[in-house]
């Protein structure tokens, strides 16, 4: 069996590759649920607006 020796005792190169393979899937995730929040921002930020432009236009109309 093939492994990388540390001080503190002895890692399996088959655990090492699967805490390298859990971070660098946890890395993709949380920048896609980034990306994602940024552009559900974005257009929550455009439909607020929007419909306060909308509500501002009736609002005016009445008074």
């Amino acid at each position: 069996m093939i492994s990388i020796k540390s001080n503190r005792g002895q890692i399996s190169l088959e655990f090492s590759l699967l805490v390298m393979v859990v971070v660098l899937s946890a890395i993709i995730v949380s920048y896609y649920l980034i990306s994602t929040a940024i552009e559900t921002k974005e257009s929550s930020v455009e439909i607020i607006n929007k419909s306060s432009n909308t509500a501002e236009n009736i609002l005016s109309k009445v008074s």
